[in-house]
């Protein structure tokens, strides 16, 4: 190696150790705002904040949670949105979260919603059969690609919160072992979906 390259090296180390620390103290925007829009109640919509358990606090740090159940017009729902612009590792695949409860996905079947599509997930687990309707949204677009998600947070930290909002990670689930019309949802709940 000449001198040449080395002084090459130096430089490229220099500059990726400046932005490297550009980057993990540039504050950017998150979306607590956006997910705290989620309204409680509205016509045939009542909703309650739920107790986030000690130990998923810990987990998520300082990721912004929303954990609330809600009853759309007969249709009980449990609904997650994690924002992990504070803790970039609080999000990840939430199908990981479902295989790690011991949980077997059955399939997967997108649900068009305004933006994108949202992914239906039919999962078992001794013998109980549950869905739930997971989906990444950044107010605009939406999507349930995890890959995808990783890619929009990377360049809008590359970028210091200029390409776009921050995405976030949905998961609705039934309240009960109910089965729920997604379809219906969407239609009765548009708010969740704006996310």
């Amino acid at each position: 190696m000449n001198n040449r390259s080395r002084l090459l090296l130096w430089v490229a180390l220099g500059v990726a150790v400046v932005l490297g620390l550009v980057w993990q103290f540039y504050p950017l925007p998150d979306a607590q705002d956006r997910v705290s829009q989620l309204p409680r109640e509205g016509y045939n919509i009542i909703g309650e904040d739920l107790p986030i358990p000690q130990a998923t606090k810990d987990f998520f740090g300082d990721a912004y949670l929303l954990y609330r159940a809600y009853e759309v017009n007969g249709q009980r729902i449990v609904v997650w949105v994690i924002d992990g612009t504070h803790n970039r590792h609080a999000v990840h695949d939430p199908l990981y979260c479902i295989r790690g409860g011991g949980w077997n996905i059955e399939n997967q079947t997108p649900l068009p919603v305004d933006g994108g599509n949202a992914n239906i997930v039919r999962q078992t687990k001794d013998g109980r059969t549950t869905e739930s309707l997971i989906w990444f949204s950044d107010g605009k677009t939406r999507h349930a690609s995890a890959p995808r998600y990783w890619w929009q947070t990377t360049l809008r930290r590359l970028t210091l919160g200029k390409s776009g909002a921050e995405p976030v990670l949905i998961n609705v689930s039934p309240y009960s072992t109910n089965v729920i019309d997604w379809k219906r949802l969407a239609d009765e709940f548009p708010a969740l979906f704006e996310l």
